[in-house]
């Protein structure tokens, strides 16, 4: 394969099959296993507070998180948590004004290893809106 760039298209959301072929091919699995991973979490202000994310496995270790606000909600905040209302993971990160970025600023050493019930995010109000990523390597 010789222009590996080609097998993104401009349509395509996620790498081709050939791209992601060439990849497994050119790295070893160490080198794959330790890269970073993101789960997207939208809320959208329709009661969404307690969002599971369910795709992240379990023995994941989340290493960041970032919050993208898609309005402008005065109180607004998001943080991560164990699934079924457990634990924080991380503090609660300002989600107030639209597309001003926040960064968890703190990510609970007990918590950072994904477990049976998974993670969720809460927001402060259900009128909250915006788009958390959630970091993590397997």
């Amino acid at each position: 394969m010789g222009n590996y760039k080609s097998a993104f298209g401009d349509n395509v959301p996620t790498p081709s099959l050939e791209a992601a072929e060439f990849l497994q091919e050119n790295l070893d699995k160490d080198t794959i296993s330790a890269l970073l991973r993101v789960e997207k979490i939208s809320v959208t202000g329709s009661g969404t507070s307690g969002v599971a994310a369910t795709t992240i496995p379990v023995g994941a270790e989340i290493v960041d998180v970032v919050v993208h606000p898609t309005a402008s909600v005065g109180s607004g905040t998001a943080k991560v948590r164990v699934g079924g209302a457990g634990a924080d993971i991380t503090n609660a990160m300002t989600m107030a004004t639209l597309d001003t970025l926040a960064r968890a600023a703190t990510i609970d050493q007990t918590y950072k290893v994904v477990g049976a019930d998974g993670i969720e995010v809460v927001t402060n109000g259900d009128s909250d809106q915006g788009d958390i990523y959630v970091y993590y390597k397997k």
